[in-house]
C-alpha cells in the first residue's frame, strides 16, 4: 500500500511533464534590476526574475534620517520579497503583459538610540509597467498592507504604494 501511495504522485508528475508542451515549461526567462521608492519598502534597489507572465522579486532599502526631525532614527532597513503575476494588456516593447497583481512581504527594522523595532507587513497590490523601450521601464502600483508584527505602533492597515525604474537584461 505504501508503494502505491508513493508511486501514484510520481506517475502523475511524469505524465504532466510529458503532456505539457516544451515551450510552456522553458518559458521566457529574464532578469530585471530596479531602483524605486515605496511605502513601506523605502528607497530600494531590487532584482526580479521572470518566467512567462510571472516574476519573483527581492529588494532591500533604507530611508535617510535627519537629526531633530520625526525621521531621527539611527538606521532603517527594509527587505521585501514579492510575487508578480502579469495578466492584462499588451506592450509593443515586451511580451510581458503590463498590468500585474503583486503579493509580497516587507520586513522593516528601525534602530533608535535606545530600542530596535521590527515590523512585518504582507501586502496586496495592483500595478502597471510602462516601457520606454525594450530595456527600460517604469512601474507604479498601489494596494493595501496589514501588519502582523507591529512594534512601531503603525496603524494595523496601511496603504501600500510603490514606484520604480527598471532595466531588463
Amino acid at each position: 500500500m505504501k508503494n502505491k501511495v508513493k508511486t501514484l504522485p510520481c506517475i502523475l508528475l511524469i505524465m504532466a511533464l510529458l503532456l505539457t508542451p516544451g515551450r510552456q515549461i522553458s518559458g521566457q526567462e529574464k532578469v530585471n534590476v530596479s531602483f524605486g521608492a515605496g511605502f513601506l519598502e523605502t528607497l530600494n534597489i531590487g532584482i526580479r526574475y521572470q518566467l512567462n507572465q510571472s516574476q519573483i522579486g527581492l529588494s532591500i532599502g533604507t530611508w535617510p534620517s535627519e537629526s531633530g526631525s520625526w525621521f531621527d532614527w539611527n538606521s532603517l532597513i527594509s527587505i521585501s520579497g514579492d510575487f508578480y503575476y502579469h495578466f492584462g494588456g499588451f506592450s509593443e516593447f515586451s511580451d510581458l503583459r503590463p498590468w500585474y497583481g503583486r503579493i509580497g512581504l516587507d520586513f522593516i527594522r528601525i534602530g533608535w538610540d535606545d530600542a530596535i523595532e521590527n515590523n512585518l507587513e504582507p501586502h496586496f497590490r495592483i500595478g502597471r509597467d510602462f516601457y520606454f523601450n525594450r530595456a527600460f521601464g517604469f512601474s507604479l502600483d498601489a494596494g493595501v498592507g496589514f501588519f502582523i508584527i507591529n512594534e512601531s505602533g503603525f496603524s494595523p492597515v496601511v496603504p501600500a504604494l510603490g514606484t520604480s525604474f527598471f532595466y531588463r537584461f
